[in-house]
Formats: structure tokens, C-alpha cells, sequence
């Protein structure tokens, strides 16, 4: 299991929180729906990828550690190496096969950490939900964790796909109620129950879309 620095941590998170108000007056929804440690759960936070944006979206709107996933190469870097291990980041490999990674992404989920996977795998080249992959179906429903559905809503326009600077441009996060897909009974029924729950993540996805374009979400933030 990864060691955390919770006073870098702290002091990342502080810092990111006041730059994302002052550059894009960021604001966040629904943090109560993603269960606090004492649940003793793992929580596995599936929000949609349209930018390098995304990531500290997650870690700045949530009081609890966040634990991201970062390729292992970038540890190699002095400065981002330091910064990653002190996070609490797991290192995963640009191989389909890495199993040891897997194996342990599972247990840090079973230990009651809470990890953020995009289900699309990779940033979305228009901003539009993707579909997922089936890997995020077979995590969540192996590790027994509550899956928290997330869309985050500007950053595409902030700093799109192949853009080298960004733009000024409204960020929010919205977070929606968790759900257990091990649970399930009709998820885990399918003849390919690991695509069925990567289905159902992005359709929740895709609901937070509507509400959020709609603006039915409440006017406050915590």
C-alpha cells in the first residue's frame, strides 16, 4: 500500500482549490453522496475524462484522501516522482497485462480507500461521454466497492485535447449517489456482468450530464 504525505497533501490540495477558484471559479455538487472512511468501504470515483484538467477536480472538492493512478514512468522524474509518492499514487503500466497493478488497485480499494479510474480510459477528443471500458466493471464488482458516478463540466473547454495553454472558463464537478455493483442482482445476472456495470457507470454519467446542463442541481457547494 502506498504511504501518504497528508501535510503535502494538504498543502497541494490547498494550493489547487485556490487557483481553480481564482481561474476558473470552480465549484462542486453532491460531495455528500461519497461515503467518509468510517463507512470502512472502498469507494471508486468514476467521473468522465475530457482534460488534464480533470484530475484535481476530485482531490480539491473532497474533505477525504483521493488516491489516483499515474503511469509508472512519471515516477521515474524527480520532482513528479516525489510529488506522486507523497499524494499516495499508484504506479500502473501501459500494458493491458499488468496484473500486479490490478492486483494492487484491488487491495487498496478493500482496505476502504477511495481511487478515482475513468471508465473511458483515456481523454475524451470532443469532450462527449465515450464509452466505457469493461475494466472499470470488473474492478468494481470484484472489490466490492461503492461506485460513485462523477461529470465534470468545462474543462474540455478550458483546455481541450492537443490545446497548449487554457482558457478561462466555468469548472464544476458533479457527484452523484454511489451504488454497490456487487450487489446488484441485476447487474451481476448479465451474461457479461463486468459490460453491464461499466454500462450502467456511464449512463449515470450521462444523467449527471442533464441535470447539470439543466441546472437541476442545488446552488450551494460544501
Amino acid at each position: 500500500m502506498p504511504q501518504v504525505n497528508y501535510f503535502v497533501y494538504g498543502v497541494i490540495r490547498t494550493v489547487l482549490y485556490r487557483v481553480y477558484r481564482i481561474l476558473f471559479g470552480f465549484r462542486f455538487f453532491g460531495a455528500e453522496n461519497v461515503p467518509l472512511p468510517s463507512d470502512g468501504r472502498g469507494v471508486l470515483l468514476a467521473p468522465n475524462h475530457a482534460s488534464f484538467l480533470d484530475p484535481p477536480v476530485l482531490g480539491i472538492s473532497l474533505k477525504r484522501h483521493v488516491t489516483y493512478l499515474a503511469k509508472e514512468y512519471l515516477f521515474r522524474a524527480l520532482f513528479i516522482g516525489w510529488v506522486l509518492r507523497s499524494v499516495g499514487a499508484l504506479p500502473i503500466k501501459t500494458r493491458d497485462d499488468d496484473f500486479r497493478s490490478l492486483r494492487q488497485l484491488m487491495r487498496t480499494l478493500k482496505s476502504g480507500n477511495c481511487v478515482v479510474v475513468f471508465p473511458e480510459g483515456t481523454r475524451s477528443p470532443d469532450g462527449g461521454l465515450k464509452e466505457a471500458e469493461e475494466g472499470i466493471g470488473f474492478l468494481a464488482a470484484r472489490s466490492n466497492a461503492y461506485v460513485v458516478p462523477v461529470y465534470i463540466q468545462g474543462t474540455y473547454e478550458a483546455l481541450p485535447r492537443g490545446a497548449r495553454w487554457f482558457r478561462r472558463q466555468p469548472v464544476k464537478v458533479f457527484y452523484g449517489e454511489g451504488f454497490i455493483p456487487a450487489e446488484d442482482t441485476s447487474l451481476m445476472g448479465e451474461a457479461n456482468p463486468y459490460k453491464a456495470v461499466s454500462q450502467k457507470i456511464m449512463s449515470e454519467i450521462a444523467r449527471l450530464k442533464e441535470s447539470a446542463e439543466v441546472k437541476r442541481f442545488p446552488a450551494k457547494t460544501r
